[in-house]
């Protein structure tokens, strides 16, 4: 990815949809214009605008896909030990912001030498064991999580 560039996401985030979903939203969005410019017909207003009724099923997938995207957990770690995350994590539950903690030993995490993970060919030594922790938090408070962790000078990156 180049720099400066935003990454481009998918206008469903969580939904994806095969050639039976995308058929089965069309027909939705059909049936339900018709029934809109019928219902204008009977109440004597423009059919024009009874069509608009055939955007509702549309309307509906992505307000039910941003619920759900907005309730997935997330997960970040900028190497930091299991008490700093914990202060970040007790100042956003003083936000009302509902975190985890999870800790792994990055010296476990590594695998085996060699393996393309972590140190290739080096091997792992019991002093090398340290534990680092990494915040989860849900979706929906990403801005409040990025903000207090940029305001502790840790860098987070920019989602759209």
């Amino acid at each position: 990815m180049r720099q400066g560039r935003r990454r481009h996401h998918h206008w469903l985030r969580t939904a994806r949809l095969n050639a039976v979903g995308w058929a089965a939203l069309l027909g939705a969005c059909l049936v339900a214009a018709a029934v809109g410019v019928a219902a204008a017909g009977f109440i004597a207003i423009p059919r024009g605008w009874g069509a608009v009724l055939g955007m509702l099923p549309l309307g509906a997938l992505v307000l039910l896909d941003r619920r759900r995207w907005a309730a997935m957990e997330a997960h970040f770690g900028w190497g930091a030990s299991e008490a700093d995350v914990a202060r970040i994590a007790s100042e956003l539950a003083n936000q009302g912001v509902l975190t985890t903690i999870h800790t792994a030993a990055t010296a476990d995490a590594w695998g085996e030498p060699g393996d393309g993970w972590g140190r290739p060919n080096e091997p792992l030594t019991s002093d090398e064991t340290v534990t680092t922790a990494s915040l989860s938090y849900r979706n929906r408070d990403a801005q409040a999580v990025a903000a207090t962790l940029r305001a502790h000078g840790i860098p987070f990156p920019e989602f759209p």
